[in-house]
């Protein structure tokens, strides 16, 4: 089983490494074999074998700039995600692959385009703590938002929002999901503070494979 980690020195806060430590480790107790590779600014970007690719929270900078280097590997990506590879973006990095983000100075910045939802920058800050439930496994599932940004378009989302933010105002979805696609605002790290959610990728990769 192949886990590609991009950016993982450009987008890692609140430790969302550990997102990558969880599932190889869930993998490796249903006696997977599990590589991880790290791709970031000045390799080439190749998921071609990756069964699972994982990108984690950044500051808005390091969002821009990770944004603007996977743009020319769009179709990489696209590919990618349809032959199946599941792929997990957490905090800000889902904002990426949407049409794009506008920063707080109004400056608008492409995305990588992949699906009809747009970002927005304010100066308020949102930090909250989240409670939020899914389809992908029973139970709430909890987690921590510290964003500077309302996502409207989103409208395939990953959780319902119980207590806490969604994209938008006074909006109670949260993150999105579009085939295996899997973006939300939550970090803390997510899938080491939601062990079921942790089994259901795990499953859901074995499955897959």
């Amino acid at each position: 089983m192949k886990i590609v980690h991009l950016f993982a020195d450009l987008c890692n806060l609140y430790g969302d490494y550990g997102n990558v430590c969880a599932l190889k480790r869930a993998l490796e107790n249903k006696c997977e074999e599990v590589e991880v590779v790290y791709q970031t600014v000045d390799d080439t970007i190749d998921l071609s074998e990756a069964d699972f690719v994982y990108i984690g929270s950044a500051t808005e900078r390091n969002q821009k700039v990770a944004m603007e280097y996977l743009l020319p590997y769009r179709d990489n990506i696209k590919a990618a995600l349809d032959k199946g590879t599941v792929m997990l973006a957490t905090g800000n990095s889902f904002e990426i692959f949407g049409k794009g983000v506008t920063d707080c100075d109004g400056t608008r910045h492409d995305g990588v385009d992949l699906f009809g939802y747009e970002t927005v920058e304010g100066k308020e800050r949102i930090v909250t703590d989240s409670l939020c439930t899914t389809n992908l496994c029973d139970g709430d599932i909890i987690g921590f938002i510290n964003k500077a940004s309302c996502t409207s378009g989103a409208d395939s989302p990953m959780f319902s929002v119980k207590q806490g933010s969604g994209n938008d105002k006074d909006d109670l979805n949260e993150g999105v999901n579009y085939g295996s696609f899997y973006g939300t605002h939550l970090i803390g790290p997510l899938l080491i503070r939601n062990p079921k959610l942790c089994e259901a990728f795990a499953d859901m990769l074995i499955k897959q494979k």
